[in-house]
C-alpha cells in the first residue's frame, strides 16, 4: 500500500495483534474476575445481613425487588465475561420463580443469540413482547436481528419508537439543575446514540434483504442520515454509509467513510465487535487496501480460527499482493473446514483449489474468486449465479456474506459456511 492514503495500521480495529495486545487482553480478563468474585462476595454479605430487617410485605417486596435486580446484574456480568452457561442457569432460576420478568427474558434471549440458539432466542423474545409490549426496547432489536427483510424493519422501528418516547420525556419540562441536570443529559445522549444503533440496523436491512424493493436504496440513505444526525459519531452508521456508497460504484466517497470509520474505531475505548471488523475488512479487500486488511483479518483468525469466509479472505488479500505462500497456508484452513460440514458444496472446494493454484492474480481477476456485492446484482443475475454455481465447473463469483448480514435463521452453521 502506497504511503499516504491515510489507511494506517495501529488503533483497536485495525491489525496490531501484538504481543502486548494479547498481554493487555489478559490481565483485564483477569481483573474481571478478581472485580466480579468481590462483588458476589459483597453482595452475600449484604444478603445475610438483610434477614434482621423488618418482615412487613412491603419490605419483603423491596428485598425482593433489589434482590432480582442483583441477579439481572450478575447474570449480565457473566454473560459480558463470556460465561453464557452460568448466566443462562441464573436466569433459569430466576424465572422459575418470576415466570413474568420481562428483564431476565430480554437478558436470556441476548444470551441465547450470542450462542446460536436463535428459536430459544426467539420464542424467549415473544413472550417478553406478550407480557409487556411497551417496554424495553432491547427486545424489539433482539427480534429484529432474528427476523428477515420487511418483518425485521417493522421489529427495529417499534424498539426506536420505544426509544424516541423514552428520548422525547426527557425533553419536555427539563428543569433540574446541577448533578440532575447532568444525569438528564447523559441520558439523554445514551438514547441517541442507541437511536442511532437502531437506526442504522433498519438501513442496513433495506441495504441487503430489501435491495430491489422500490425506493429502498433511498430510504436505506434517509435512515443513515437520521441516524448520523442522532449520534455523528456513530462508527457502524459511518461504515454503512461506506457500504452504500460502494453500492452505488462511489469508491471515493467509501473509501473516505471507511478511513473515518476506522479513526472513530481508534479514539474508542471499546474494542468493536468480531462481526463489526469482519465487514471492515470486507470492505477494505473491496477496496484494495490489502495492507490494512490483511492485519484486521489476522487479528480475527486469532480470536476464531473457525470461520471460512475470514480465512477465505485472508487468502484472497496474500493472492493480491503476491504473497503465494501464505495464501496457500489460509486458503487450506478454510477448505479444511468446509470439508467438516455436513453437505459442503463441492464446487467451493474446487473454488477454493482453483485459486490456491495461483501464487498472484490481478486486480481485474478478483471479481472471478469473489463477489461482495451480491445483493446489488439483479433478480435474474441472482438466479443465474445460483444455478451456474450448481453446474459442472461454473465460473461464477464466490459470494462471501459477513455473518452480520445474514439471516439468522439459516445462519447455525455461518462460521464455516461459504454461499454462492
Amino acid at each position: 500500500m502506497a504511503e499516504g492514503d491515510g489507511l494506517g495500521s495501529s488503533g483497536p480495529v485495525r491489525g496490531s495483534s501484538g504481543v502486548s495486545h494479547r498481554v493487555a487482553l489478559f490481565l483485564s480478563w483477569i481483573l474481571q474476575r478478581v472485580v466480579f468474585f468481590l462483588e458476589t462476595v459483597i453482595e452475600w454479605l449484604s444478603s445475610g445481613s438483610s434477614g434482621s430487617r423488618s418482615d412487613s410485605p412491603e419490605a419483603k417486596e423491596r428485598r425482593r425487588r433489589r434482590e432480582a435486580e442483583k441477579q439481572l446484574a450478575r447474570a449480565r456480568k457473566l454473560a459480558d465475561y463470556g460465561d453464557s452457561e452460568k448466566a443462562l442457569k441464573l436466569l433459569i432460576a430466576m424465572l422459575e420463580h418470576q415466570p413474568e420478568c420481562t428483564a431476565a427474558l430480554d437478558l436470556a434471549a441476548e444470551v441465547l443469540l450470542e450462542t446460536g440458539d436463535y428459536l430459544g432466542a426467539k420464542e424467549l423474545v415473544l413472550r417478553s413482547i406478550q407480557i409487556n409490549p411497551t417496554e424495553n426496547s432491547t427486545k424489539f432489536v433482539l427480534l429484529g436481528q432474528l427476523e428477515h427483510g420487511n418483518e425485521a424493519i417493522e421489529a427495529f422501528t417499534k424498539g426506536y419508537e420505544v426509544l424516541k418516547s423514552e428520548h422525547d420525556a426527557l425533553e419536555r419540562g427539563s428543569t433540574e439543575q446541577g448533578k440532575l441536570a447532568k444525569e438528564r443529559q447523559r441520558r439523554r445522549q445514551d438514547l441517541q446514540r442507541k437511536m442511532s444503533s437502531v437506526l442504522t440496523s433498519i438501513a442496513k436491512v433495506y441495504l441487503v434483504d430489501c435491495f430491489h424493493e422500490d425506493r429502498a436504496e433511498k430510504l436505506c440513505e434517509e435512515t443513515l442520515d437520521s441516524a448520523l444526525l442522532r449520534d455523528p459519531n456513530n462508527p457502524e452508521a459511518v461504515q454503512a454509509l461506506a457500504d452504500l456508497r460502494l453500492s452505488q460504484h462511489r469508491k471515493g466517497e467509501a473509501l473516505s467513510l471507511v478511513q473515518r470509520t476506522l479513526d472513530l474505531c481508534d479514539a474508542s475505548k471499546a474494542q468493536p465487535s468480531y462481526d463489526f471488523r469482519a465487514v471492515t475488512a470486507r470492505l477494505l479487500v473491496e477496496l484494495s487496501k490489502y495492507d490494512v486488511a490483511i492485519g484486521l483479518l489476522k487479528d480475527l483468525v486469532a480470536e476464531d480460527d473457525e470461520d471460512t469466509e475470514v480465512w477465505y479472505l485472508l487468502g484472497l488479500c496474500y493472492v493480491l499482493t503476491g504473497d503465494g505462500s501464505r495464501s496457500k497456508g489460509a486458503l487450506a484452513n478454510a477448505k479444511r473446514i468446509i470439508e467438516t460440514v455436513s453437505g459442503a458444496d463441492a464446487s467451493l472446494i474446487e473454488r477454493i483449489d482453483k485459486l490456491a493454484k495461483h501464487r498472484v492474480i490481478s486486480e481485474t481477476e478478483k471479481d472471478e474468486y469473489w463477489n461482495p456485492r451480491w445483493w446489488a446484482k439483479s433478480d435474474e443475475d441472482a438466479k443465474g449465479a445460483a444455478e451456474g454455481a450448481k453446474g459442472e465447473g461454473a465460473d461464477e463469483a464466490l459470494t462471501l456474506i459477513p455473518l452480520s448480514e445474514k439471516d439468522p435463521s439459516q445462519c447455525q452453521e455461518a462460521p464455516a459456511r461459504l454461499e454462492v
